[in-house]
């Protein structure tokens, strides 16, 4: 067993530095000198926000430097967020597409149909579906993929923020025209937003997060390469083996349980913005929006709430004043997270977002009285 086992990783090691040589070509484009593809910033705005159906395949990678400490049961997240991933995608529709997320050891996929999301994991040879819209959950590699990051942000922006036109650089072999989002509301962290867009589709090729007064961004996702054509309908939906074990569960990450097995319900609006629409099995956990300085609330329960506040407090979380109970703040250049109990009640929730931490502090005080 032994043997095959490292027969096998040296396998994946092989594969691993073969990607690694494939995936230096596109650097190696990306000196070459880049044709004029300037695009109206408000034009180009209305293409990416409009590039949904637009189908594509490719090769991706995430680069994050958000500082997050490792939390009980929010590991993967956090993994995604701080460090360096590989992706490949096949992208059919908004409602058809595949991500695998590509690991030491295999990948791990994330199959997008009308039926739902399916999870399959390489190394276990388990195909996990999940029922349902799953409207809260932690983030996922398909996430990160540039077009839907790009859209996403987008669609956060307000009349009042800033846009602006970017110089015009070659990703993924391709000349790409820029924009950049800059928030006007003070509460929120993220400084900019940088877009770089196909001049003829509007689809996102790169994106970045730069935090307000940095000037190095946190968060940078981008195509390595990428044709604008429809994949196979086998690389979207492959067929897997009769060896695959497969389960259909209702929730998979922490958040969606926390959403479906909390009772407790979150207020119709907190600091001042109004919570996101939700259903009965949902409202413990609600998102408030503010556009750039949306946040999130979940309750934790009992003894999950105290492992959760103690390891952030051992992570070195600062204490923060409240009216009532104790309160901790964890604090990255773009991401604010607050824990605050109550042990007269027993009852500890946790706020996220990329806000400053007065505006949690404000939403932890309506929250507890």
């Amino acid at each position: 067993m032994s043997v095959v086992r490292g027969e096998a990783r040296r396998r994946w090691l092989l594969v691993t530095a073969l990607v690694a040589a494939l995936c230096s070509i596109p650097f190696a484009i990306a000196a070459f000198p880049v044709a004029g593809a300037d695009v109206d910033p408000q034009r180009l705005r209305g293409m990416i926000l409009g590039s949904a159906e637009r189908p594509y395949q490719g090769l991706a990678e995430s680069s994050g430097s958000l500082g997050i400490p490792d939390l009980p049961g929010l590991d993967d997240a956090t993994g995604l967020l701080g460090g360096t991933s590989r992706m490949r995608v096949w992208y059919d529709a908004p409602e058809n597409w595949r991500v695998a997320l590509i690991t030491a050891t295999g990948e791990r996929d994330f199959l997008r149909s009308k039926t739902g999301l399916a999870i399959w994991d390489y190394e276990s040879e388990q195909l996990t579906k999940i029922q349902g819209a799953q409207t809260v959950r932690l983030p996922n590699a398909a996430d990160l993929m540039p077009p839907d990051l790009g859209r996403r942000l987008l669609r956060l922006s307000s009349p009042a923020d800033r846009l602006t036109g970017l110089d015009t650089r070659r990703v993924a072999g391709r000349s790409a025209a820029g924009l950049r989002v800059t928030p006007a509301d003070s509460a929120t962290t993220i400084g900019s937003v940088d877009i770089w867009a196909d001049p003829e589709t509007g689809v996102p090729l790169e994106v970045r997060i730069v935090p307000r007064g940095g000037s190095r961004p946190v968060l940078t996702t981008r195509l390595l390469d990428v044709r604008f054509a429809r994949p196979a309908a086998s690389a979207v939906a492959p067929r897997f083996s009769a060896g695959v074990r497969t389960s259909e569960v209702d929730t998979f990450d922490l958040l969606a349980r926390l959403a479906s097995r909390t009772t407790e319900r979150m207020p119709a609006s907190l600091a001042g913005r109004p919570a996101l629409d939700s259903t009965p099995s949902i409202a413990s956990v609600r998102a408030y929006s503010g556009g750039f300085s949306s946040f999130v609330v979940a309750p934790l329960p009992g003894r999950y709430g105290r492992r959760v506040f103690e390891a952030a407090r051992t992570a070195g979380a600062g204490s923060l004043a409240v009216s009532r109970g104790e309160a901790l703040a964890l604090q990255t250049s773009v991401l604010t997270a607050v824990l605050v109990r109550d042990e007269a009640i027993g009852r500890t929730f946790l706020l996220a977002g990329p806000v400053r931490p007065d505006l949690l502090r404000t939403a932890a005080n309506e929250l507890i009285s």
